[in-house]
């Protein structure tokens, strides 16, 4: 069975709309009577009518907001891709940057040794513990030799121990099997650079006698034939004169940070060749 009230709420609305539209239709005469009654009619209908409007407006604002939401997230997800983007252009034209300045600075240091070089990049460190040196994408083929001087454009890295068709490993002048001649550039002081591991270098067999001082610049002699005389090795950081014996114990720290190298040269030039140790 029905209950009674399920449909009284329906049609008392229903009932409310056609009595609205009735009186509309005949105030269409100018009857004082019925314009009585229409004022009646509206003023019990109007709050009604008010509300319902209301509530239409505001369900058209909350659903025009949510499309407007969506748009602004979809938006903000352009604009974060396209800042990412950005980023990345800017990262890319830094190292493009970087890279023309470390090119300009190789050239500039192919100027000054004026001898014939071989341009070539760092691709590897020998993973060994006890060898410090560097693989190159130098070999034979591009006319690479064994003991071949390797610059950096802030002075001597190493020089050529192994050459093979189109790579080269460089043994580093910090590696403990490395040794060449050196002097102490402002008072002509000369003695043997030798590496000692991790980043440091010795200059050896300089008596205590000689004038060596912290930051003294330590360049290669150019005897031998190895390195090209003038070149920097680096600068003394310790010098003690207090040791047992007859020579100084001096520390130097190469000029070239031989852990971030990326492009270097290869001078060609004649030398003589050392048995490894």
């Amino acid at each position: 069975m029905h209950q009674p009230g399920r449909y009284r709420t329906p049609l008392l609305l229903v009932l409310t709309l056609l009595l609205v539209f009735t009186v509309l239709s005949l105030s269409l005469k100018s009857s004082p009577a019925l314009r009585k009654v229409q004022g009646l009619v509206v003023s019990m209908t109007a709050p009604g009518l008010e509300g319902l409007e209301y509530v239409g407006r505001s369900a058209k604002q909350l659903w025009l907001g949510y499309f407007y939401l969506i748009g602004v997230r979809r938006q903000n997800a352009e604009l974060q891709r396209q800042l990412e983007e950005y980023k990345q252009r800017e990262v890319h034209f830094q190292e493009a940057e970087q890279a023309l300045i470390r090119l300009e600075t190789l050239l500039d240091l192919k100027r000054q040794v004026a001898l014939p070089v071989i341009g070539a990049r760092v691709i590897a460190y020998d993973p060994t513990l006890w060898s410090r040196a560097a693989i190159i994408n130098q070999g034979k083929a591009q006319g690479v030799k064994e003991g071949l001087p390797v610059l950096a454009p802030q002075g001597i890295a190493g020089r050529i121990v192994g050459v093979y068709p189109e790579y080269s490993k460089v043994m580093l002048i910090v590696d403990r099997k490395s040794s060449a001649d050196a002097m102490v550039q402002r008072t002509r002081i000369r003695g043997m650079l030798k590496g000692k591991g991790g980043n440091r270098c010795s200059l050896e067999f300089v008596p205590k006698s000689a004038d060596v001082q912290v930051g003294d610049l330590v360049l290669a002699s150019g005897l031998v034939g190895l390195y090209p005389k003038g070149l920097v090795f680096g600068k003394v950081t310790a010098a003690n004169k207090k040791n047992p014996g007859v020579f100084q114990e001096i520390e130097v720290s190469p000029n070239v940070d031989l852990s971030t190298l990326e492009e270097v040269l290869v001078v060609k030039v004649a030398t003589l060749a050392f048995p490894e140790p």
